[in-house]
């Protein structure tokens, strides 16, 4: 592909003399190793610009394409104006949650198909009385936690109860709160209650005198004791002995009932919201104080999104401003800044219209920041590329705009092509949150791109003919009028005035070519590069869910404290695995592609049925085998062990079930016979003077006698710890109501029923990479286990319902992961390939690609040095990196590609010189926007902030000092690397040239002839 020694086309070089070397211009320079040619020998000749189209356009009829273009955008603006006060959702803003579901994967629908069970129109409500309702269970939770050196104090303890009874003393706390099965507000879950006569084992001391002997006296009681493990930090010390009881941290969980969500989050916006932040600001006591709801914690952060956004409102202002000031003009900084925001709406259009997107989240907001900087970049690279051919020998101004269209355009082409790219690669995740910022966000990079070849020309053009020499009056005075078109087009010293541009021409090409320092730098930037490379391989998974706070925010601190500030409890939210039956995957087909919060349709299970004796002793079997594994298995596993009955924490109601109707002598299996025998001794309840020849479901008829506790309506252990695991339906055939109970029946049909086994996993302190295999573990005993059950259990399958679905949530904790290293791999790959062709140079390509690649490391590398691991926010990030990255070098490759001379000295000093202000400009723009993101309170805006400040600040590094550097010591020079060989090589090749044929001067056939032959003229 070329030869990459400098051409020598007169047999003319400057050799290395004892004073140094010459440069470009005949200028001594200080020692470059490098054989270099004279300007006149080594630079290409300017050719004449063939003038465009478009370009002719709106230099003859300016006002009209002015007005054309300009119509164009506010249309974008009526349009949307229209749409939204149609009634149009056109922004569908969704800042509550965040779409991170796997909606293909078999842990989600499983998960999935047993929550929304309930919700099918075919299950029976499961409540205990019509008249208590379903507040009986627990809709929501607040939790509260106080800090101290030690909690348990007679003042910390007084104070805690006093702020609690406060709370649940609340007019409208009844309302809301949860009830017993007598009717009253269930107490909050505190350790208070230890104090205040709620358990009979334990001495009332209201007053607080005997906080050791109470507290031990719990510690001796098993039942107790497990409770109180719930309120004690891991440094809690209670011991009799030494008369001491101190903890550095306890928790209250205040129980609510009430079953409408908008209702609950009123109530507790405007009953406790209030109190809870004043404590939280002023503490209680001596004691700190944090709080959470579910609800509370929505509503903050719908707020808090909101004042977060204003901070772009500071960004779009500095950015504003400095555009300002280098373009000096507001006519050209407005309009650019105005193409830049309607871009957003047009982008929007297509997005929520053409490809018919109904979600715009959280991360949709970041689009803002980043296309505020691709934006400014873009017009810097447009209006300094005007400024340069004001310096070129141009004879006609469409010459002039047509040459600054066709460099601009190529250039914002090239960038704006691979940071499209590199977002739609994210438009492939199948996570929705995801997939449809990537794509929003390529969408949004097209449409500036497209606003900005299109609509910002004409603005310039405008500019330059009615108001480039204008000023405000106040300013005449010190206005000089400059020239419309320089004579020459050589770049003299001196011709370019800005300070920025003579900088990069001239010091700066004599720092970064030094015959040292040029390798002084590349070993820097090795040794820079070799430390966050170091970095990057101690990279961990985040275990925890998304967060959405800094640590230091109560919300933070709260699920902080949750996870890892106290003793293992068994209120503690372990994941919870479900053996299920009676269901299938849940059907999504319905649901539109973007409608996350739609769950889709329950597909029943029709061959479930433990009617049949082999399957209720299959199943009891099996819980046996459960509760009885072997040590091996179960820590394969990770089942919990009970630390009272020293058996497998296993919730399963069938063993319960044998046990409590064997006293009634309907013990397991039950049987036509035994069960028919207990239906007539029990008149009060079952109607047998009926024809019970048909009656088939006397298994459910058990089972619902003993989960209701004969129809009492009094709570139960049985109800508390079973209800949510079974689901009842009405059957055509055997279902009648209990005798004086309209709302109780019997001979109902089993539809789901569930053994649910505890783990030893916590919620939130697991990553994938030790997670996924005791999710394949569990699968593969689940599989075994079911392969060996009768017909009618052999459709069960194991899932984590619970919480954020564990199993699933690992799983996506994985595909977050693999779609970044993914993201950087393609990205990478295709920004080769982009830069080559743009550069048509594949040492330049190679060149800018390895730039690209010692940023992406390098923030890879960022992640463990800040203390972060690599979660959902930074895997998303992660994604942006080649995104973001590329801008820079793209600009210093293509400015070197475009250099009209022939040695590498002469094409970088031209590269520097025409584009090292534009690449400066850009970068302090994004760089300057994303400095108002640190001061977001969203922790994932702030930590945005950070990677794009990042990014851009190493993407500036290694692009101005290693980039540059290694052009000096190896950039392609003459047509080393070049594509040109090969493209004409393969036009020759279509066109049957031989080699030994030339090419013809003027010729009317062919256009070569056959060495030694005649031209044809």
């Amino acid at each position: 592909m070329g030869d990459n020694t400098a051409p020598n086309t007169n047999g003319v070089t400057l050799e290395e003399g004892v004073g140094g070397d010459t440069d470009i211009n005949g200028k001594r320079m200080g020692g470059q190793g490098e054989h270099q040619q004279s300007d006149a020998t080594s630079q290409k000749e300017l050719k004449p610009v063939k003038t465009t189209a478009f370009c002719r356009f709106i230099v003859r009829r300016h006002k009209l394409a002015f007005g054309l273009t300009l119509g164009g955008h506010i249309l974008l603006i009526v349009v949307s104006a229209i749409l939204v006060q149609s009634g149009y959702n056109l922004f569908p803003l969704s800042f509550t949650g965040v779409p991170l579901t796997l909606t293909e994967d078999e842990t989600y629908l499983r998960g999935e198909a047993f929550s929304m069970a309930d919700d099918s129109g075919v299950i029976i409500e499961n409540s205990l009385s019509s008249d208590l309702g379903e507040r009986t269970k627990t809709t929501e939770t607040l939790y509260l936690y106080y800090e101290a050196g030690n909690v348990f104090t007679k003042d910390n303890l007084k104070a805690i109860a006093a702020f609690e009874n406060e709370l649940v003393g609340d007019a409208k706390y009844g309302n809301f709160c949860k009830l017993t099965t007598a009717g009253q507000c269930e107490k909050p879950f505190s350790i208070i209650r230890l104090f205040d006569g709620s358990l009979p084992a334990l001495t009332k001391d209201e007053n607080y005198d005997d906080i050791v002997g109470t507290l031990s006296a719990a510690m001796s009681n098993p039942g107790i004791a497990q409770l109180l493990q719930f309120h004690l930090g891991k440094d809690a010390v209670i011991n009799a002995t030494l008369n001491i009881a101190s903890t550095s941290i306890t928790r209250t969980i205040i129980y609510l009932g009430h079953t409408d969500q908008s209702q609950r989050e009123t109530f507790l916006v405007e009953n406790f919201r209030d109190k809870l932040l004043s404590k939280s600001d002023t503490g209680i006591g001596g004691m700190t104080f944090i709080y959470t709801s579910r609800s509370l914690f929505s509503y903050d952060i719908q707020r808090q999104v909101i004042f977060d956004l204003l901070l772009a409102g500071g960004s779009f202002g500095f950015i504003f401003l400095f555009m300002l000031i280098q373009t000096q003009s507001l006519l050209i900084t407005g309009l650019a800044v105005f193409s830049v925001l309607t871009s957003f709406l047009g982008a929007n259009m297509v997005y929520r219209i053409v490809l018919d997107y109904q979600y715009f989240g959280i991360f949709h907001v970041l689009s803002i920041f980043i296309i505020l900087g691709i934006g400014a970049d873009d017009v810097f690279v447009y209006f300094d590329t005007w400024r340069a051919t004001a310096h070129e020998n141009h004879p006609t101004l469409e010459e002039r705009v047509s040459a600054c269209y066709k460099r601009a355009s190529k250039a914002m082409f090239a960038t704006s092509l691979t940071t499209m790219i590199a977002f739609f690669v994210n438009a492939l995740s199948p996570l929705l949150a995801v997939s449809s910022f990537g794509l929003f966000s390529g969408i949004l990079v097209l449409v500036n791109y497209i606003s900005v070849i299109v609509f910002f020309p004409t603005v310039v053009v405008v500019h330059h003919k009615h108001w480039e020499n204008w000023t405000w009056p106040c300013f005449r005075c010190c206005k000089k009028k400059t020239p419309e078109i320089s004579p020459s087009h050589d770049l003299k010293d001196g011709e370019r005035k800005h300070p920025i541009v003579r900088f990069f021409r001239d010091p700066f090409f004599a720092f970064v070519s030094h015959k040292i320092i040029k390798w002084v730098l590349f070993v820097v930037c090795l040794i820079v590069l070799s430390v966050f490379i170091y970095f990057a391989t101690t990279l961990k998974p985040e275990e925890e869910a998304i967060k959405i706070y800094k640590d230091t925010h109560n919300y933070g601190k709260a699920i902080d404290r949750n996870l890892n500030s106290f003793k293992p409890s068994v209120k503690d939210e372990v994941i919870k695995v479900y053996l299920v039956w009676g269901l299938k995957e849940q059907d999504r087909a319905s649901c539109h592609k973007t409608d996350y919060e739609c769950f889709g349709r329950t597909v029943w299970d029709d061959g479930f049925d433990l009617n049949p004796k082999p399957a209720q002793n299959a199943l009891f079997d099996l819980c046996t085998r459960i509760r009885n594994m072997s040590d091996a298995e179960s820590a394969r596993l990770l089942i919990r062990r009970d630390s009272i009955s020293g058996f497998l924490d296993v919730d399963c109601f069938i063993t319960n079930f044998d046990t409590d109707m064997a006293a009634l002598n309907s013990s397991l299996p039950v049987s036509e016979t035994n069960m028919l025998a207990f239906m007539v001794a029990n008149p009060q309840l079952y109607d047998t003077s009926q024809n019970m020849q048909n009656f088939y479901r006397y298994f459910e008829t058990g089972l619902s006698y003993w989960l209701y506790d004969g129809y009492s309506g009094t709570s139960s252990t049985q109800f508390i710890n079973f209800a949510d695991h079974l689901g009842f339906s009405m059957d055509v055939s055997d279902t009648k109501n209990i005798i004086n109970k309209t709302d109780r029946y019997y001979g109902t049909r089993l539809r789901y029923a569930a053994i649910v086994v505890h783990t030893t996993l916590r919620n939130g302190k697991v990553g994938y990479v030790d997670g996924i295999p005791v999710v394949d573990a569990w699968e593969t005993f689940a599989r075994s286990a079911i392969a060996k059950l009768p017909p009618s259990l052999s459709g069960g399958f194991q899932c984590t319902p619970e919480g954020n679905n564990a199993w699933h949530w690992l799983r996506v904790q994985k595909t977050l992961a693999d779609s970044a290293v993914k993201g950087i791999i393609i990205g990478i790959c295709l920004a080769f390939v982009i830069l080559t062709f743009a550069t048509q140079n594949v040492v330049l390509g190679f060149l800018a690609t390895a730039t690209i690649s010692c940023v992406t490391v390098t923030i890879v590398g960022i992640i463990p040095l800040a203390g972060w691991k690599l979660g959902v926010l930074e895997s998303l990030n992660l994604s942006l990196v080649v995104g973001l990255a590329v801008d820079y070098v793209v600009h210093l490759a293509e400015g070197y590609h475009l250099s009209r001379h022939e040695h590498r000295l002469g094409r970088l000093r031209d590269m520097l010189e025409t584009v090292g202000i534009s690449v400066l400009s850009g970068a302090c723009t994004t760089l300057g926007a994303s400095l108002f993101m640190l001061f977001a309170v969203i922790l994932f805006f702030m930590q945005f902030g950070i990677f794009m400040f990042c990014t851009i600040g190493f993407s500036l590094f290694y692009s101005l000092l290693l980039f540059a550097p290694l052009l000096a010591i190896c950039g392609p020079q003459g047509n080393f690397g070049s594509l040109a060989p090969v493209y004409a090589w393969i036009k020759d090749r279509f066109r049957g040239k031989k080699k030994t044929d030339v090419d013809c001067n003027k010729c009317s056939g062919q256009g070569f002839h056959p060495l030694g032959g005649m031209e044809k003229f």
